[in-house]
């Protein structure tokens, strides 16, 4: 059985008759997210095109009465909370961009790692926003032939469109990728029509090979291997970047439950809106009367009703606002769900969090946008990698210094104080010192333990400089008879200075001035002192 089931994956190849638009089933079922969640990101502006697939129609707007839905539109409002999620997420991310390190050789890539010359920490944060919003991103390595250089082109999970996956020995591997591109339609400048064309990678007697297919089989012809220096590759350069790992699988939308609480809000802002403008606005009834005596019909403090019939009574109706007030309670939870999704922009929390609890939110919050950081760290890894192997460049060159984790912890004095004590009484090492202040965020994450023993040892010797100086300041004070002032504690006086053979050093103020009486002014000049130098005496 396993046989014939080898064979059959073996007699599977692209032909003239294969069908490159077919989708995986993996894709079909999140492609709508994925739709969503676009549309989401780009605001109010794009949901209310798209009328009755985020709002549907009441069925009181049907018919004659169709046009009252695009009021019921206008009067909605749809949050802006994805694009928020999105910024805020990022915002963490900008704070800790890793750094590239590469072979010599490949040292163009981190000015121009893509065709359109992004740099490398451009590419990894547009591969963040990719995951964030749809849970993968697909990364090929390519070749530019005029100039023999690799390039790295990010696709949107929306391109991705086929795959298929082998276990080799212990690694799982692409043996079929299938990639949607849209090209011009015509040749009308000014035109943007577009037609789809699908890129095929797979391998072929033991080579990547790559075709292009087009709709009507216009380009199902054009085939190439490609090659670096006359070398030829025997995997499908394509790296995908997950929300959880970098598996080719579908995986979870990061931005999705977020993305669901915006269309709930939206659609429950809209029958708020149309209940509020059809009861909450006054609206008067007049009873036991008819137009017939031609009556007024507005409303306003400049008109006066005169009523024929005696019997007849004008009132304004009452509404009952209680419906009303449930709904603004369950747009309100809508939010707070929305902020547990992770939209900490949103957070209005109120009061003051202990440190401990304070940790704990940011340690869960940053959790999946870690592993979002991680998977894409190692796709450019992965086809950094691929690039040497490919052209022959030292592997062990590609160093990417990356951060522990995305947020700091809380520094606690006590713990500071105790780690301090245990390390005097040679219970705690040093490294265990260090990674907690960088840890805690009192230390940049850029320092190693050497760096720090280093900054250790120049600080105690700046500190033994400093208690000695002091020390010094302290002794000579305290020889220093009482009524005398020192001026200067270094040169010494002029007259030992003279019996030592030395002369005086210009404008140096004499080490001690003699002053009986400290409290009257003499009026005798000082004989020690030169018409240049000014004495200060207490």
């Amino acid at each position: 059985m396993n046989k014939n089931v080898e064979e059959m994956k073996n007699e599977q190849e692209v032909t003239s008759s294969s069908d490159p638009s077919q989708h995986h089933p993996g894709y079909d079922l999140v492609s709508t997210d994925w739709d969503r969640i676009r549309d989401c990101i780009q605001g109010e502006s794009v949901v209310k095109k798209k009328k009755e697939k985020y709002l549907p129609r009441p069925a009181g707007m049907t018919g004659e009465y169709a046009d009252a839905y695009d009021s019921y539109i206008e009067r909605a409002h749809f949050p802006q909370i994805c694009s928020y999620a999105l910024a805020g997420a990022l915002g963490v991310v900008v704070t800790k961009l890793p750094e590239f390190n590469v072979p010599t050789e490949l040292e163009y890539i981190l000015k121009e790692s893509t065709k359109d010359g992004i740099t490398i920490q451009q590419l990894f944060l547009d591969i963040i926003i990719e995951i964030l919003s749809t849970g993968r991103c697909p990364l090929v390595v390519d070749i530019v032939p005029d100039t023999n250089e690799f390039k790295f082109v990010r696709y949107n999970a929306e391109d991705f469109i086929n795959w298929k996956s082998e276990v080799t020995g212990s690694e799982k591997n692409l043996v079929m990728a299938v990639l949607e591109e849209d090209i011009p339609d015509n040749d009308d400048i000014f035109s943007h029509d577009t037609q789809p064309v699908y890129r095929v990678f797979v391998i072929e007697d033991g080579k990547f090979t790559s075709r292009v297919f087009g709709d009507d089989g216009e380009f199902e012809d054009f085939l190439t291997t490609p090659s670096y220096m006359g070398k030829h590759i025997d995997q499908i350069p394509v790296f995908v970047a997950g929300s959880i790992n970098n598996s080719v699988e579908i995986q979870p939308i990061p931005l999705l439950s977020v993305a669901n609480c915006s269309i709930q809000i939206y659609r429950k802002e809209a029958d708020l809106a149309n209940s509020e403008y059809l009861s909450c606005n006054p609206t008067l009834c007049l009873v036991g009367a008819s137009n017939d005596d031609e009556l007024p019909n507005v409303v306003g403090s400049s008109v006066m009703i005169v009523l024929p019939d005696p019997q007849a009574r004008i009132f304004y109706t009452e509404t009952d606002t209680a419906a009303l007030t449930h709904v603004k309670e369950h747009i309100d939870s809508l939010y707070e769900e929305a902020i547990r999704h992770g939209v900490a922009i949103l957070d209005t929390r109120k009061g003051v969090e202990s440190a401990e609890a304070l940790r704990i939110r940011q340690a869960t919050q940053s959790a999946t946008i870690y592993s979002i950081y991680l998977s894409a760290l190692n796709s450019i890894r992965n086809g950094l990698y691929l690039m040497c192997d490919w052209a022959g460049f030292n592997k062990e060159d590609v160093i990417i210094d990356a951060p522990s984790a995305l947020t700091y912890g809380i520094p606690d004095s006590n713990i500071i104080r105790e780690t301090i004590s245990g390390f005097g009484q040679g219970v705690i090492p040093i490294h265990v010192i260090h990674r907690y202040l960088i840890g805690s965020g009192l230390l940049e994450q850029t320092i190693s333990l050497d760096e720090y023993t280093t900054m250790l040892e120049d600080e105690s010797e700046f500190r033994a400089k400093i208690a000695v100086t002091n020390n010094a300041n302290v002794n000579v004070n305290k020889n220093v008879p009482e009524g005398e002032t020192i001026i200067d504690q270094e040169g010494g006086s002029e007259d030992e200075l003279e019996k030592e053979g030395e002369k005086p050093a210009p404008k140096k103020k004499p080490s001690k001035i003699k002053n009986k009486k400290p409290s009257k002014i003499s009026k005798k000049k000082p004989s020690k002192i030169k018409k240049d130098e000014t004495a200060y005496v207490a």
